[in-house]
């Protein structure tokens, strides 16, 4: 008996078959089990395809190659709370830090109108400070007129 037909017989026996009732679960009739089972002949692609559908804990290799285990291998369960837990937490960062730099870009702005407005003071005190200088210069000229007038008469 081939290799692979002794795979299917271990399914069988694995689940606790007959070949009647492993014919039935795999819809196929009951004298092909009892030609694979015998040898006579071997299991086609579709009988592979229909073992493999109804009993999904079979490994593929094992079944057309024999290597591995007849049972997958479960792989264990990854625990994800942890890195989404810390996804969220930085997602919350990144969130506060967008809204304080929007913040902070905001303020930048209204100082920069503001030392803008104080550059536009500045020139408005100065030329104010000289149009002073010039009144001041002015009336101390007319005291100097006054005085000289008062002085000759």
């Amino acid at each position: 008996m081939d290799e692979l037909n002794k795979r299917i017989v271990e399914i069988m026996i694995r689940y606790n078959h007959s070949k009647s009732s492993f014919a039935s679960v795999l819809g196929v009739s009951l004298p092909m089990i009892t030609h694979i089972t015998t040898g006579r002949n071997k299991p086609g692609i579709e009988l592979i395809q229909k073992v493999l559908h109804e009993f999904i804990e079979v490994d593929p290799y094992w079944l057309l190659l024999g290597e591995g285990h007849m049972q997958k291998v479960k792989r264990p369960s990854v625990d994800f709370n942890e890195v989404l837990a810390k996804i969220t937490s930085l997602n919350q960062l990144i969130n506060n830090a967008k809204e304080m730099h929007s913040l902070v870009i905001n303020y930048h702005k209204i100082l920069l109108d503001e030392i803008m407005h104080v550059q536009e003071m500045n020139v408005h005190i100065n030329h104010a400070g000289k149009d002073l200088e010039q009144l001041a210069n002015q009336l101390e000229e007319i005291k100097k007129e006054i005085r000289a007038q008062t002085t000759t008469t």
